[in-house]
């Protein structure tokens, strides 16, 4: 049976949807829930086609489609800025009209050959990942003088950085990227009961691309602190310096 949305949820909805490219974190994470809340009784028959969880497919398609974290500024599916009749008149306000969106995206998805390359929630970045996907570094300390950097900088910056977070996003990182806890972020988020945690792990920089890490890595919450606190350009010529920090970070994060 189909969820419903009662009216003053409609009427939110619509409100944010309105502005879902300049939303707020708070703002975000009520779109999330509401849109969650709504699919809770929508299951297409395209889910069964896919191999991946329900739970992943919903939240895929409400941080790429919803909340379209990882779109363009500019894309040319998207209402102008000022156009806010048109912004209005696409905006779902029911949970049928959700789940409407909800099938189309899988249906795009099946049609789609790169499914597989796209955004995939729930994937931790790991050492054994990015070393595979960049190799490892010869000298890691090298890497990291190139930058005006120290493995004991990095570790000072890397402990203020997480004595910084929100606790829902430090547990994320202490126990996913740190310790590496069973059962994964949706396990972690169980044991905590961490609300949102596929948006906040989004987010934080804990789910990534599958082919590796994308210019608009530096948004999350990670990237600006490699690119704004330790002054490293997220890019390939990088990847280096980029892996020594996250083996930096994850071992700090293991010890908090």
């Amino acid at each position: 049976m189909q969820d419903t949305l009662s009216a003053e949820q409609s009427v939110e909805l619509v409100r944010l949807w309105r502005r879902r490219q300049t939303l707020s974190s708070d703002e975000m994470g009520r779109m999330y829930g509401i849109v969650g809340g709504a699919l809770g009784g929508c299951h297409p028959p395209e889910l069964r086609a896919l191999g991946e969880s329900r739970a992943d497919l919903v939240a895929q398609f409400i941080y790429a489609k919803v909340l379209r974290l990882d779109a363009d500024l500019d894309d040319a599916d998207e209402p102008a800025a000022g156009d806010d009749e048109a912004r209005t008149r696409s905006a779902p306000s029911t949970a049928f009209a959700l789940c409407a969106y909800f099938r189309r995206y899988l249906i795009d998805c099946t049609r789609a050959s790169s499914f597989r390359r796209k955004l995939s929630i729930g994937d931790q970045i790991t050492e054994n990942e990015l070393e595979a996907q960049v190799g490892a570094a010869e000298d890691a300390e090298d890497e990291l003088v190139e930058h005006g950097l120290s493995t004991p900088a990095v570790q000072a910056a890397a402990r203020r950085f997480i004595a910084g977070l929100p606790e829902p996003e430090r547990i994320l990182l202490c126990e996913g990227f740190g310790r590496e806890a069973a059962g994964g972020l949706s396990g972690i988020a169980a044991r905590h009961a961490i609300a949102s945690y596929h948006y906040r792990a989004g987010r934080l920089g804990l789910v990534h691309k599958r082919e590796g890490l994308p210019a608009d890595y530096a948004r999350t919450t990670l990237g600006q602190w490699i690119t704004q606190t330790l002054g490293i350009a997220i890019e390939g010529g990088n990847m280096g310096a980029i892996l020594q920090v996250f083996k930096i970070l994850g071992a700090e994060a293991s010890y908090t």
